[in-house]
């Protein structure tokens, strides 16, 4: 510890300042960790209890919720734990800034940074516009792109189902979904790629993101048709060009990252666990039971900012200060001892209270998408290479040391390489290969259950400052 005034537990005691307390426990909880986050965040479990105080960059203070019922009790509260990042006390003091802290702590238009009126405005736009894209045409395009993207692996019997397939799919179904044609979809996965690799190139791709969004919703507005975009542009609640791209920013967002590791992190699941593979090759089990599983086991998505508590509020055994920054951990919340003893971790039970959608207002809209998207492309992927097997140790797999996403970095594979497909695209109700997974019997459900406005890396960073003074 780093003061007289702290417990063995790392808790502040009686004579201490609360604010001065938390930040000498404070852990940092930034870059490359140095052992792996779960690790990390069970440690804190065991040092903290229910919540940690964290540094989320030097000097930068903000809370990590450990537990489930803490997590779901701040979700479901948006009156007393707000979400707009505008509340902030570390980026109104000046000590948290755009360059220290990565994005998602910060504000922009669009429904995840929001709260009421602006929240419902513009949550009500994406949750309509989300409807046109539905269950059978999202398994259609699911199939066409793992056919597309594995065309070439298949022919030489190995494949990095990461780089070739789970990166990818994502951002080529979300184009696809906004009416545009593949050309458009590489400019995305291109975009994507250099905002992982961080440094000056990661601004101007997030410049050429908000290129992107731009782009598409001038094109919509000019040409509409049946798609996400067009929709949005059409709704009654009448969002200008920057509120529409704003929400496609964060539509692409929120559903690269974590669909790509709910892909992965599936697929290293019926790789290594032989009870689970089993299970689903032989029908015994369906993908969406495997799944849910993954997103209880290995959520997609650890960490996730944040809420701002409207009043000074206690929680667990630490005074939390009006406008501190709480950011929900959904990983820790599903390690939770006091509520895994009432979870089958064992058997894929298709455990649904899960949290990595959120709960509460926002609570993700494309859920219900999100999960079949999954299970289609597990499902597609197993029809076409049955015979995969890992090229690697499964020991020598390598986790992303990210705070917040939990994905692997590669999924290496192997399988008997083919000079042709095994399967074309199969159209919805065709007989599934013989080895492949069982598709699930239950219902589809829909998601609710360079141009002359181009933002350059200068104007960007104009755009982001009055965006976060003033919300426009």
């Amino acid at each position: 510890m780093r003061s007289d005034n702290f417990d063995s537990t790392g808790r502040s005691s009686p004579s201490a300042c609360p604010v001065t307390a938390a930040r000498e426990a404070a852990v940092p909880l930034y870059g490359q960790t140095d052992v792996p986050v779960p690790e990390l965040l069970e440690q804190l479990r065991e040092r903290f209890g229910t919540i940690a105080p964290v540094e989320v960059a030097p000097g930068v203070l903000a809370w990590v919720l450990l537990s489930y019922e803490l997590n779901r009790s701040v979700l479901q509260d948006p009156y007393n734990f707000p979400r707009d990042p505008r509340r902030w006390t570390e980026a109104r003091e000046g000590r948290a800034t755009p360059d220290k802290v990565p994005g998602p702590f910060w504000y922009f238009r669009n429904a995840l940074a929001s709260d009421p009126p602006d929240h419902g405005r513009y949550r009500e736009v994406i949750v309509q516009a989300l409807e046109t894209f539905t269950s059978t045409r999202a398994l259609v395009t699911v199939r066409e792109l793992v056919h597309e993207l594995m065309d070439e692996p298949v022919r030489t019997g190995r494949s990095d189902l990461v780089g070739d397939l789970a990166f990818r799919l994502p951002l080529l179904l979300l184009n696809r979904a906004f009416g545009l044609d593949d050309e458009h979809g590489q400019q995305l996965v291109d975009l994507m790629r250099q905002v992982w690799d961080g440094g000056e190139a990661a601004e101007v791709a997030m410049a050429g993101l908000f290129d992107y969004a731009q782009t598409v919703t001038s094109q919509r507005r000019e040409e509409p048709g049946e798609d996400i975009v067009s929709r949005m542009i059409a709704h009654p609640n009448e969002l200008d060009d920057e509120e529409v791209a704003h929400q496609l920013i964060l539509i692409i967002s929120a559903s690269h990252d974590p669909l790509m590791n709910l892909i992965a992190n599936s697929l290293h699941a019926l790789l290594t666990d032989r009870g689970s593979r089993s299970g689903v090759m032989s029908g015994a089990a369906q993908i969406e039971e495997l799944i849910d599983t993954v997103l209880w086991k290995a959520p997609p998505i650890l960490l996730m900012p944040g809420r701002y508590p409207a009043t000074d509020t206690e929680m667990g055994k630490w005074q939390v200060s009006e406008g501190d920054c709480l950011i929900m951990g959904y990983g820790p919340a599903h390690a939770d001892p006091e509520i895994i003893e009432h979870i089958d971790l064992v058997g894929m039970s298709g455990v649904r209270a899960h949290l990595s959608f959120g709960t509460g207002p926002h609570q993700c809209p494309a859920r219900n998408l999100a999960r079949q998207v999954g299970a289609d492309t597990v499902n597609a992927v197993f029809r076409l290479i049955p015979d995969m097997v890992l090229a690697v140790p499964q020991e020598e797999l390598r986790w992303r040391r990210s705070p917040f996403a939990h994905g692997l970095e590669a999924l290496p594979v192997t399988f008997t390489p083919t000079d042709t497909l095994r399967t074309k695209a199969a159209n919805p109700g065709e007989a599934p290969c013989p080895h492949a997974p069982n598709p699930s019997s239950s219902p589809r459900k829909t998601s609710e259950d360079r141009h002359a406005n181009s933002v350059k890396p200068g104007r960007w960073r104009a755009l982001w400052s009055r965006i976060w003074k003033f919300g426009r």
